[in-house]
């Protein structure tokens, strides 16, 4: 396929006065694991740039430059490199810099002092401002500034809006300062470009030691010195650490030391600057409400090399910078970097049939080849071949063009009708790098995959599930080779060419690279697996369920346009109608999307009791709504509203324009190496995220709907992991209860209350739920407590009360954080392995990271495992048997079948079976199946 394949630039060499031994890109070769996989799937993803972080980064990294004329240019040329690299790994669709505002910020109201022991920037710091607002012009950014307020409360702002209006909706900012890590969860990560590494949820307690959310806590206690923040004296980094683990919050720690429960000086410490304290948090929190006004077009980036853009960077004597970017323009400058290549690569182009029976020849010698197909789109349903790469031994990788818009090349049908045997000779061998899209497009031309393909990307993945599977990765990884990239060919945004129209003798390397480092990485990864014993895994597991999810995509799944168009009307009538109910308590109507607004609303009219207010505005987040409306109902329309809003945003009118005009259908993409765990994940849509739990957020499967004559057959395994735990731990309690088909939840809170199963209330029942489920992914008595609202020595008892009842279970999740201290990973029933790189961290918050991850992974993983199994047998005896059935969905625990009605009773049949003998355990497996001519409304067979 045409791999739009990153690459890692070398570092730029500016050579004019002096040639500055610049860190910025020296260290790319030790990018974090996360630093693609977070923006893997940009089409969603806001880049916002904290420019000023990166003009005072770059000026103290490289001390001396000047351009010609003496003026200053280290700072610009530091933000340039980085800006660059922004472009080049992320290929950002939305970019947003934001500056500092030049007026004063509003903390100075709040505390005088704030960053008083500041100096004025160095003088040869100065003029480069100039400089770099017009790099950042130039480079055709949308810039933003909100008068009185700090870039990071703009960011925090921006981030906040983005993130809102859609579930799917990610932001990436690009900055190294500290107080954003604050802004880390689900959807947003930071980008430390200079360091190249990216921050999320684990990375961030990795270099705190603290979650995100503690870090202004965190600040709080620790001060920052450079900002003048003044914290609590002789309070440093790890005993805040300590502090928040031990009581969770700042407030928390505040009462202790009020209470006397911290003991000696640190106590007393505390106690005497609480005000300082507090103090800090508000000078570290972010202001999230600021009243900006922007639309996603704002943020819509496509890069472009202007002739203004290389007059400047000449200008400022980045002859490198020139080189680079005029090689992305109209008017190319640039060395031609497709005919880079190692000096042992032969890359060969096939323009003959002659050459094409020779080239068949050497396929039916060595029976294995590997391929890649360079197509027109990565829509599998729109992509047309381009050309046809081939290797068949490490030496040599051949090109045969057969859809370029010029140039000598043979005609498609003559090359198809040459490999076509081969490809469909099961005795072949087939190797592929994201073989799940090539065996899909050659579906396109009439072409079936016999036999087991080899995909270097499953190979890796099953190697290190924890690691980057992309094929530029793989070859730095394991050749230190950086592969000609996408972009040299095709460029990029407005400029940006399909590979049709790249002519043959450049296309032909780039081509035979992607052939011949594939199957060198297949002969690496061969010898890994056989030596890592994973041979047989990857074999039975992952390999065959390529042409299941092939299967799965192609097949799609029909929605019901009508019934999404009245969703939406109803969903719009609603909130029209809460609105109305709302502003019946307003002066005058107002703007239910602005947090300010709102804050103003409910706190300055209805007069409520503000609960968490922040610098310059209130609190309105889901919490504090919930709260409020125990005093006014109104607090709850407010909810009703954004529920709504969101369902109507993300889900209801997207979905439509996810249909395929031809098919009628929506042809998701399954993933297998998109999670650690060895769960699959899905795009366009994620239907992992379509909201179930509540009676609106339902009614979204409701638009999932079955072919004419068929309904939706959905199995869904009942408890899996808590049998897979029963297994695994061989607990005798756990292992009966679920042979004699107990209600587990009830058993459980029989054994921890000591009552009969039959006087065993919801209460309990709902606690010893959460224990089952909680103790399996090692929750502490703390998130024990903080989840069922009860106090932390309740919360031990209970849990010291379980394990006492299951001790096997305590002694088999002991025993996985001994091996994963001892080994480095764990492993799942099946063998494949979890890498735990932190297990012996000195960090006692990462290293507990580790421990749960220990806990949970192989049994996550292995519920994983055997949903993959059970996909693959249904898959088989659908194919032996025949059925026109289809499976077409899988999320969670679930499959869902279009299933046809003649086919049901025989299909449920294969289903349950396929299901439960997946794997052969202590005690049963247990499937739940349901038909309906909806996703929704599945019941009972």
């Amino acid at each position: 396929m045409t791999k739009q394949k990153k690459t890692i630039k070398p570092k730029d060499s500016p050579n004019y006065r002096s040639d500055p031994d610049i860190n910025l890109e020296k260290t790319a070769g030790s990018m974090n694991k996360n630093l693609d996989k977070r923006w893997e799937n940009s089409e969603n993803t806001l880049f916002l740039v904290d420019i000023s972080s990166f003009i005072f980064r770059a000026f103290f990294a490289i001390r001396v430059l000047t351009n010609r004329n003496g003026e200053p240019t280290n700072a610009t040329y530091g933000v340039a490199t980085m800006l660059k690299r922004l472009l080049d790994e992320a290929n950002p669709k939305y970019v947003g810099v934001v500056y500092d505002s030049k007026e004063p910020s509003f903390r100075k109201e709040l505390f005088e002092e704030y960053k008083a022991n500041r100096s004025e920037p160095p003088d040869d710091l100065v003029p480069q401002f100039a400089q770099i607002d017009q790099l950042v012009k130039l480079l055709r950014f949308h810039s933003f500034r909100a008068p009185g307020y700090e870039a990071d409360d703009l960011i925090a702002t921006l981030t906040k809006r983005w993130c809102e209006s859609s579930q799917d909706h990610r932001v990436v900012i690009v900055t190294g300062d500290k107080d954003l890590m604050q802004l880390v969860n689900d959807q947003v990560s930071i980008w430390d470009t200079m360091k190249q590494k990216v921050y999320g949820h684990d990375e961030v307690i990795e270099k705190f030691g603290v979650t995100p959310e503690q870090i202004q806590d965190y600040l709080a206690l620790v001060g920052d010195s450079s900002d003048n923040i003044p914290g609590v004296p002789s309070i440093g980094p790890k005993t805040a650490v300590h502090l928040l683990g031990d009581y969770g919050s700042l407030d928390s720690v505040l009462k202790a030391a009020e209470a006397g429960a911290i003991p000696g000086k640190k106590g007393q410490v505390i106690k005497m600057h609480r005000q300082e304290a507090e103090l800090s948090k508000k000078l570290v929190a972010l202001e999230d409400q600021i009243d900006v006004s922007f639309q996603t077009k704002d943020f819509e980036y496509q890069f472009g090399v202007s002739s203004e853009l290389t007059e400047f960077l000449k200008e400022m004597d980045f002859k490198t910078l020139v080189q680079k970017w005029a090689a992305q323009s109209d008017d190319s400058l640039g060395e031609d970097r497709s005919q880079s290549k190692q000096s042992n690569d032969d890359y060969r182009c096939v323009q003959s049939l002659e050459a094409l029976k020779s080239l068949v020849g050497l396929i039916e010698k060595t029976k294995s080849f590997c391929f890649d197909l360079e197509t027109t789109s990565l829509n599998t349903r729109e992509a047309e071949i381009v050309g046809v790469a081939i290797s068949v031994d490490e030496r040599v990788g051949y090109y045969i063009p057969v859809g370029h818009d010029s140039g000598k090349q043979l005609e498609l049908n003559v090359v198809l009708n040459q490999l076509k045997p081969y490809f469909e000779n099961p005795s072949i061998q087939k190797i592929a790098q994201n073989l799940k899209y090539d065996q899909s497009v050659l579906l396109n031309v009439g072409i079936k995959l016999q036999g087991s393909g080899d995909d270097t990307m499953l190979a890796s993945y099953v190697l290190d599930s924890t690691d980057r599977h992309n094929f530029n990765w793989l070859c730095q990884k394991y050749f230190n080779h950086q592969p000609i990239s996408y972009e040299s060919l095709c460029g990029k945004g407005k400029n940006e060419i399909k590979f049709n129209q790249v002519e043959i003798d450049k296309a032909g390397p780039y081509a035979a690279e992607d052939a011949l480092y594939t199957y060198r990485l297949w002969i690496r990864m061969r010898q890994l697996l056989s030596d890592e014993g994973l041979t047989q895994y990857y074999e039975a597991v992952e390999r065959p369920l390529v042409p299941v999810l092939t299967q799965m995509e192609r097949e799609g799944v029909r929605v019901d346009l009508k019934y999404l168009e009245n969703l939406s009307e109803e969903f719009q009538k609603e909130l029209n109608a809460i609105e109305k109910k709302i502003f019946q308590f307003s002066n005058e109507p107002f703007n239910l999307n602005s947090p300010k607004q709102l804050g103003q609303f409910l706190f300055e009219e209805l007069k409520l009791k503000p609960k968490g207010k922040k610098k310059t505005g209130y609190s309105t987040d889901a919490k504090v709504l919930q709260a409020l409306a125990q005093e006014h109902e109104v607090a709850d329309w407010i909810l009703q509203y954004r529920e709504l809003s969101k369902l109507k945003g993300t889900y209801v009118d997207p979905l439509p324009l996810l249909v395929d005009p031809k098919t009628k259908r929506i042809h998701g993409s399954f993933h297998q190496t998109g999670t650690a765990t060895g769960r699959l994940s899905s795009s366009h849509p994620n239907l992992q995220n379509i909201p179930i739990r509540t009676e609106r957020g339902q009614k979204i499967r409701r638009a999932f709907i079955a072919s004419d004559d068929s309904v939706l057959l959905a199995a869904d395994y009942s408890q899996v992991e808590l049998r897979i735990l029963a297994h695994m731990s061989e607990d005798p309690r756990l292992v009966e209860a679920f042979q004699n088909d107990e209600d587990i939840h009830r058993k459980t809170a029989s054994d921890i209350f000591g009552v009969s199963l039959e006087d065993v209330d919801s209460k309990q029942r709902s606690i010893a739920k959460a224990i089952n489920f909680g103790l399996m992914y090692g929750k502490t008595a703390f998130g024990l407590s903080q989840e069922l609202k009860i106090s932390r020595t309740e919360a031990k008892d209970f849990i010291d009360r379980y394990f006492n009842r299951y001790q096997k279970v305590k002694a088999f999740l002991d025993h996985l954080i001994e091996s994963a201290k001892e080994d480095g990973y764990v492993k799942t029933l099946l063998g494949r392995k979890r890498y735990l790189k932190e297990i012996h961290s000195k960090n006692p918050m990462i290293r507990q990271n580790s421990e749960r991850m220990a806990m949970n992974s192989p049994v996550q993983g292995t519920a994983a495992e055997l949903m993959k199994l059970a996909m693959i047998r249904i898959s088989e005896e659908f194919n032996k048997l025949q059925v026109k059935s289809k499976l077409i969905i899988q999320v969670h625990d679930e499959v869902v079948i279009d299933c046809l009605e003649s086919e049901q009773n025989d299909v449920a049949a294969i289903v349950n079976r396929g299901m439960t003998e997946a794997l052969d355990l202590k005690v049963p497996l247990k499937v739940n199946i349901g038909v309906a001519n909806n996703w929704m409304d599945v019941k009972a067979v």
